[in-house]
C-alpha cells in the first residue's frame, strides 16, 4: 500500500543482502521475533535481497548468529539518511532552508483576486473597487481584514446585496450576490394583465379596470392569469387596458426543524497547539512531531501554496493545522425547551420568506417524538396577502 511505503520512507529503511544456507529459517525466526521484511528478492540459492526497518535491522544480530547467515547493507533509504546527507553539505542545507523561507514568504502575499457570482456587474469594476480599498495582487495577506472589506464594498457598490471574501493560499476569493431589483411597475398607459405570483386560495377580488378571470374560493397556481387587460363587450371593439385591481388570497408557508434533547456545549479552554506538514504531491511529511494531547478540540487549517506562474502550479503546500482545546459539557433539555428552540429557528427562517405586507391569520404546529433522542417540529403559517403582479400584454411580436 502507498501509505505503508510512505511511512517506511519517512522512518527510513535498509536494503540488505542475506547470504547463507538457512535462508528460510532466517526469515521464519525473524517473523517470530516481530521483524518484518518486504520486497524479498532471491538472487540465487544462497542469497536474497530484502528491505527492513532500522529497528528490525538492529534486532537481526542474534538471529543471524543462530542460523549462521551473513548480513550486509546494500543501500540506505528514507528521510533520516536523506536529512543526514543534506546536513553534511552545509551549502545545500542552507539552500534548502532559504528555499523554504522564500516559499513561505511568497505564500504570505495575495497574488490572484478571483471574483465569482457576478452577472450584471462587470468583474473589472469589482476588482477596481477592491484595489481602491486595498485588496490587490501583491498585498501582504495578513493585513487584509476581510470583514471590513466586505462592508466597505457593499457601501461603494449599491448593485451588490452580499459580499464574502476569503483568503485561500495566495488567492483572494470574492463571492458576490447581486441585488435583485423589484420588478418595475408597468406604466399606467401600457396595457397589461395581472398574474398570480404564487399559489393561493382566492378570498377577495377587487377589479378597477380589466376583466376578472377568478373569483372568491378559486384555487390558483403561480403564473395564472387573474385579471385580463383584454376587455370585450358585445357591440364594442376589443380594448386593451392597463388591468388594475387587487387579488387577495390565502397562502401557506411551511418549515420544519429537528432538535436534539441532549445539547452539547463546547467551550474553549485557551490551550492551543499547532502542527505543520509539508505536502509534496501525494506525499506528506510531518515537520512537528508528537500528539496535541487534546481529546476534544476545534481545528482550523491554513494552507500555504506557491504562487501560480504562467499557469504552472507546483504541487508543494505547507499545511498548518491549528488546534484549540475545548471543554465539552452535555445539557439535557426538557421537552418544552427543545420544542421552543426548534420553533424559534423555524420562525426566524420563515420571517425572511413571508412578505412584510402579508397578514398572518393562522399558525399550526405539530410535534413528533421524541425518537432516537430528538424531536421534530413542523410549522405551517397561513397568511392573507395580495398575490397579483403586473405583466405587459404581448400580441404577436408587439409589446404594449
Amino acid at each position: 500500500m502507498l501509505v505503508v511505503r510512505v511511512w517506511n520512507f519517512l522512518r527510513g529503511y535498509l536494503i540488505i543482502k542475506v547470504e547463507g544456507l538457512n535462508l528460510e529459517r532466517f526469515i521464519n525466526l525473524s517473523i517470530a521475533n516481530n521483524i518484518f521484511f518486504w520486497d524479498i528478492e532471491r538472487i540465487n540459492y544462497s542469497t536474497i535481497l530484502v528491505k527492513v526497518s532500522l529497528k528490525g535491522y538492529r534486532m537481526l544480530r542474534r538471529i543471524r548468529r543462530r542460523v549462521r547467515c551473513r548480513v550486509s547493507i546494500v543501500e540506505k533509504r528514507g528521510c533520516p539518511f536523506l536529512f543526514h546527507r543534506i546536513m553534511k553539505r552545509k551549502t545545500l542545507a542552507a539552500g534548502a532552508v532559504a528555499a523554504v523561507a522564500i516559499m513561505y514568504l511568497l505564500t504570505s502575499f495575495v497574488w490572484v483576486v478571483d471574483v465569482n457570482g457576478n452577472d450584471r456587474v462587470s468583474e473589472d469594476r469589482i476588482i477596481r473597487e477592491l484595489e481602491s480599498l486595498g485588496l490587490k495582487p501583491g498585498v501582504f495577506k495578513y493585513t487584509v481584514n476581510a470583514r471590513e472589506l466586505e462592508t466597505a464594498l457593499l457601501i461603494k457598490m449599491d448593485q451588490l446585496s452580499w459580499v464574502g471574501i476569503n483568503i485561500v493560499g495566495t488567492k483572494a476569493l470574492v463571492d458576490v450576490v447581486e441585488r435583485v431589483e423589484p420588478p418595475a411597475l408597468v406604466d399606467k398607459e401600457t396595457p397589461c394583465n395581472i398574474l398570480a405570483k404564487k399559489d393561493g386560495l382566492i378570498t377577495n377580488v377587487f377589479v378597477f379596470d380589466g376583466t376578472p378571470l377568478v373569483k372568491e374560493g378559486d384555487t390558483v397556481k403561480s403564473g395564472q392569469l387573474l385579471i385580463s387587460g383584454v376587455v370585450e363587450k358585445p357591440g364594442f371593439p376589443v380594448r386593451l387596458v392597463h388591468a388594475m385591481g387587487k387579488v387577495e388570497a390565502r397562502t401557506w408557508y411551511h418549515g420544519s426543524e429537528e432538535q436534539e434533547l441532549l445539547l452539547q456545549k463546547r467551550e474553549r479552554t485557551g490551550n492551543t497547539a499547532r502542527k505543520i506538514r509539508l505536502r509534496l504531491g501525494r506525499y506528506s511529511i510531518k515537520l512537528t512531531p508528537g500528539d496535541i494531547g487534546y481529546s476534544e478540540y476545534d481545528k482550523t487549517q491554513d494552507i500555504k501554496r506557491l504562487a501560480e506562474w504562467r499557469n504552472i502550479v507546483l504541487p508543494v503546500e505547507l499545511i498548518i493545522d491549528n488546534y484549540s482545546e475545548v471543554r465539552v459539557e452535555n445539557e439535557e433539555l426538557s421537552l418544552e425547551q427543545a420544542k421552543s428552540m426548534a420553533v424559534q429557528r423555524i420562525e426566524e427562517r420563515l420571517a425572511g420568506i413571508v412578505p412584510e405586507d402579508a397578514k398572518i391569520v393562522d399558525r399550526s404546529i405539530k410535534y413528533y417524538g421524541p425518537d432516537g433522542g430528538r424531536i421534530r417540529v413542523e410549522m405551517v403559517l397561513e397568511t392573507l396577502e395580495d398575490i397579483g403582479m403586473e405583466e405587459k400584454i404581448i400580441l404577436g411580436r408587439t409589446e404594449y
